[in-house]
């Protein structure tokens, strides 16, 4: 059996398969910040019908990257905002460090460098998940989201909608996450 693991950021919030609200029915959540205020974070597996490159003219943006991107619905709340993952490059000091190779950032000058940059590895999130104080601890007692920690392989993943079946897969904090 696997230790339970704590609430911090960063890690992934897999919703249980009984959580309904169609806003988060079968998400992968990247947790991004935690503290007593609240928590934010994005849903790493709901990809838009929209490319980037159809978001970027709406936006007056260039975009000079693969016509088959996409961005991502990062969440419920202000979706017009934009949040950036990206792999690779130096994040400065008002970024989110995921990992040694990833961090997310809502820096629109950065967003526009790697949007001219065909071989920038990076994923448009729009919205995003947030919890006021207190909400998702409530939640993830309630077992309506399951811990894992953060898989690197899983933040830009080539079939994100299968997200959420491999995290089931992989045993989300231990044999049964969410019962009782």
């Amino acid at each position: 059996m696997m230790a339970r693991m704590k609430l911090q950021a960063p890690c992934l919030l897999v919703a249980s398969p009984l959580l309904l609200d169609p806003n988060f029915l079968h998400a992968v959540v990247l947790l991004i910040e935690y503290d007593e205020k609240g928590a934010m974070g994005i849903i790493l597996n709901r990809p838009l019908p929209l490319n980037l490159a159809q978001i970027c003219a709406e936006s007056y943006l260039t975009f000079a990257g693969d016509d088959e991107s996409t961005a991502f619905r990062g969440g419920p709340v202000e979706p017009q905002r934009g949040i950036i993952l990206v792999r690779g490059g130096l994040p400065s000091d008002e970024d989110t460090v995921l990992n040694f190779t990833d961090f997310v950032s809502f820096r629109k000058d950065l967003l526009e460098s790697l949007l001219l940059d065909p071989d920038a590895r990076f994923r448009l999130f729009l919205g995003y998940a947030g919890w006021s104080a207190g909400q998702l601890e409530a939640e993830v007692k309630e077992k309506a989201w399951a811990l894992l920690p953060l898989r690197a392989e899983w933040l830009m993943s080539e079939e994100p909608r299968l997200l959420w079946q491999r995290a089931m897969e992989a045993g989300t904090s231990g044999p049964e996450p969410f019962l009782g």
